[in-house]
């Protein structure tokens, strides 16, 4: 896909395909602004960082921070001190907290026809957004962690001991929480079938020189457009970097795997505070690191709220040479990966319409694409089971 500035405002365009009840075919056009490294080909790196965190489309924080790390390392420069990497940790975490928390607060409730808490997320979104001293930060950050206690998650946390089967689950749920009608009305759902070839591969957290070395100096148009690791597409973000919580885990062996990625997006929005309040603990990876991929050549990845976020930059004269962004999306809407596989997902009955786009709305919205999406759900009789396109803007990004 080009990579063109964030004056393009075509949203993200799904369009499923249903024949004898199922969805059989799934085409997708991605806008080219979900990729932003052509944008700033040409400049210096300070001008370059200004206008990615004006232009950027999402997480402006994360986009820049890796851009101008990987720049340090494209120019060799020495790492930051420990006092500003600290800084920088704290206030990646308050974005993506932030990001969180405006979906958890206003789309899902409005996704089931809750009302959404406009009021309480502009509280949080003000200070979230803000600069923050190691004070201040530790501060929000326990009053975020307040939010999930007792407002988000309160069923939870009411209890020492944590529910052993999908009943206790859902006793937690109706105990109390914000969240808990709309995680009653995802698994009211019901399970959903085996995803249409197998389930999509977790993506762990690499650091940026395991992405140089997997990747090589300089990524692909391939990669850019469609990245894969060991050969396959993979998921990231919330669910890939909490699968191995209890209860997520639970959610996940009964197939609700659209609960268990919201309630990971739950399990995060106190991570981040944590991060906030402790940054660099010993048991946790950093937000952001970054290496050297070559010549001239520097390599950052940065864990956002959706996902992993991938910059290279090559530098030359003094000014990028070249750049690759390659997004969280870029990933979880994969031709053939977690939102094709389980968009294509077969349950033990046929669905009617409503149930197919009611089903497809939520499992998008559980991927968090940053850009505006709108899905639409058609008959088609000819489509062919298993077979899923994509309808992409050519050209994924410049070659070197």
């Amino acid at each position: 896909m080009p990579d063109t500035p964030t004056t393009d405002q075509t949203p993200i365009h799904i369009i499923a395909h249903r024949d004898g009840g199922h969805i059989t075919r799934i085409e997708m056009s991605l806008p080219a602004r979900g990729w932003m490294g052509g944008t700033v080909i040409g400049l210096e790196p300070a001008t370059a960082l200004r206008q990615l965190g004006e232009q950027a489309s999402h997480s402006p924080r994360a986009h820049t921070r890796a851009l101008g790390f990987a720049c340090q390392a494209a120019a060799g420069e020495p790492a930051p001190s420990r006092d500003i990497r600290f800084a920088i940790e704290r206030e990646l975490a308050a974005e993506a907290a932030d990001t969180h928390l405006r979906r958890l607060l206003i789309d899902w409730p409005q996704q089931f026809g809750f009302d959404a808490r406009h009021s309480r997320f502009a509280e949080f979104h003000r200070r979230l957004s803000g600069a923050h001293s190691a004070e201040s930060a530790f501060t929000l950050g326990g009053e975020v962690l307040d939010l999930v206690a007792r407002e988000l998650l309160a069923g939870f946390f009411n209890q020492i001991r944590m529910p052993h089967g999908i009943g206790e689950f859902i006793e937690r749920v109706n105990a109390g929480g914000s969240l808990g009608s709309i995680m009653a009305e995802l698994i009211a759902l019901g399970a959903s079938g085996p995803p249409c070839g197998g389930a999509t591969p977790l993506l762990g957290t690499l650091s940026a020189a395991a992405w140089a070395t997997t990747v090589g100096g300089w990524p692909g148009t391939q990669f850019i457009a469609r990245p894969t690791y060991a050969g396959e597409p993979a998921e990231t973000g919330p669910l890939a970097r909490h699968a191995a919580s209890p209860l997520v885990r639970l959610l996940l062996d009964r197939g609700h795997r659209v609960s268990a990625r919201l309630f990971a997006k739950a399990i995060e929005v106190a991570d981040c505070a944590s991060r906030m309040r402790y940054p660099f603990t010993d048991d946790v990876p950093p937000l952001l690191d970054t290496a050297a991929a070559g010549p001239h050549t520097g390599v950052a990845r940065v864990e956002t709220a959706r996902g992993v976020l991938l910059c290279w930059v090559r530098l030359a004269a003094g000014v990028i040479a070249d750049c690759a962004i390659i997004p969280a999306g870029a990933w979880n809407l994969h031709p053939g990966g977690v939102f094709y596989r389980e968009a294509m997902s077969r349950s033990a009955r046929p669905e009617d319409h409503a149930a197919a786009q009611q089903r497809l709305s939520v499992l998008a919205l559980a991927l968090d694409p940053s850009l505006p999406h709108v899905i639409e759900v058609v008959e088609d009789a000819s489509g062919e089971p298993g077979a899923p396109a994509a309808l992409s803007p050519p050209g994924a990004g410049r070659r070197r």
